[in-house]
């Protein structure tokens, strides 16, 4: 079982060499092992999947037999018991609790938040000046999620540097997930333990504050945090619960719009001709507006990009589950215990789904789609009854946020600064994504 890059060793297995380039190693197995690839990661026994098929089988048709992986479920070391990695009876509890503020009437009311926060962020650019259009969008996304989930006000430098600096610590505690019995390392003074309770601290601090004015006001205003800080009987949840739940989704609800975005974004720096016709898009339907929910429909090729986005450069680059049962995979026996992951980077990029796999081609995305490719060669957001939640959501927001910053700026990529990937909880870039803004004329 192993490959050239991936030489197994004793008790670890090909743990090393996962975590020396986690991306790598994944495409690695499946160009040599092809749809099905055993390997050992640690105490695991992993079987990698990348046929569509076989991804339907595990996250859809045969879910039931599956849990969370184990990097999610220690996750919880992070997360608590959010939607994300809450099982069964609670998960499905959450996500009836969770699912009205994502109806398609309140992300259309979202999408003037979504816009005016754009706009704010980048009229503040500074022309020729290298810019970490990263760090600009999470700092964007996450005034978005800050005003229109939990209602709170996440806009001022201070206050957006202090939850930034609390969520890379959060991300950095991650590490904790990939070591056994990492979760009972939480409360140790130094390294990922210490930089977890301390970015753990300072948003409980917000998210509690904010919770106590919802309570206090004793009015809906709007936010997902309002209607559940005044739910009433079954619908109430625990003030921790309540707590975790508004974790997850100031987490979730920012970072992969923030990633794909500032992804986005590179890919139209690397290529002027795409980013001519998208800016004649956006100047064809919007003339010197800013957009709106109601232009989605008329702003196609900002869609195709953005598809074309989460396939190369998925957030969730790779979904694993835990066998509870006996399953036969493409005619490998899965034991209860074993890992299954299937691979968004490695299947999004298969050229037998994809022609000319490695390249941004929003035009695919055009007609009918699903005739063209299997149904699950595209899962970025998931699949099953735990595909996620906030998808229209996320997809509206990248959308606006992308035809708002094409009107204005024209993109020029720095040689110098490469971009580097970092797959942690999210697919994000390491060292941030550095380019250089150009004021478009007329702007």
């Amino acid at each position: 079982m192993g490959t050239p890059a991936s030489r197994p060793v004793p008790l670890l297995g090909d743990l090393p060499a996962f975590r020396r380039d986690r991306l790598a190693f994944l495409t690695a197995m499946a160009r040599e092992d092809g749809d099905v690839a055993s390997f050992r990661l640690g105490p695991y026994r992993v079987h990698q999947v990348a046929h569509p098929d076989l991804v339907h089988e595990v996250l859809v048709a045969g879910a039931a037999g599956f849990r969370k992986g184990p990097v999610l479920q220690r996750a919880k070391v992070v997360l608590g018991e959010g939607l994300l990695t809450a099982e069964g009876e609670h998960h499905r509890r959450s996500r009836r609790a969770l699912q009205p503020a994502f109806h398609p009437r309140r992300i259309e009311g979202y999408a003037a938040t979504m816009v005016a926060t754009a706009i704010r962020s980048v009229d503040r650019w500074v022309p020729d000046t290298p810019l970490d259009v990263h760090r600009e969008t999470v700092r964007v996304t996450l005034a978005t999620a800050g005003a229109t989930l939990l209602g709170a006000r996440i806009e001022d430098d201070a206050e957006v540097s202090r939850v930034e600096d609390a969520i890379a610590d959060l991300l950095s505690a991650y590490k904790l997930g990939f070591v056994p019995f990492g979760w009972r390392l939480q409360h140790l003074p130094v390294g990922p333990a210490r930089r977890l309770q301390r970015g753990r601290r300072s948003l409980y601090d917000l998210i509690d504050r904010t919770i106590a004015r919802r309570r206090a006001e004793g009015r809906d205003r709007g936010d997902l945090l309002s209607a559940l800080a005044l739910a009433d009987g079954d619908e109430r949840l625990p003030d921790r619960e309540l707590r975790e739940q508004a974790l997850t989704l100031l987490l979730a609800g920012h970072e992969t719009t923030a990633n794909a975005l500032a992804f986005a974004l590179h890919l139209l720096a690397e290529d002027p001709a795409l980013d001519a016709r998208v800016h004649d898009e956006v100047v064809s339907v919007l003339g010197a507006r800013d957009p709106t929910a109601a232009d989605m429909p008329r702003l196609p090729l900002c869609r195709g990009v953005i598809a074309e986005t989460l396939r190369l450069y998925p957030p969730s680059w790779a979904m694993s589950r835990q066998a509870t049962d006996h399953h036969d995979l493409g005619g490998r026996q899965v034991a209860p215990g074993d890992i299954v992951i299937c691979p968004q980077w490695v299947v999004h990029r298969d050229p037998r789904w994809w022609p000319d796999a490695g390249s941004c081609v929003p035009d695919r995305w055009e007609g009918d789609v699903d005739a063209e490719r299997p149904r699950w060669s595209y899962f970025p957001f998931g699949a099953g009854t735990r595909r996620c939640l906030g998808e229209s959501f996320a997809w509206t927001e990248a959308v606006l946020a992308l035809a708002t910053v094409v009107s204005r700026w024209r993109m020029h990529p720095i040689a110098a600064q490469p971009v580097e990937l970092e797959p942690l909880i999210t697919l994000r870039p390491r060292g941030g994504l550095w380019l250089h803004p150009e004021r478009r004329r007329g702007a």
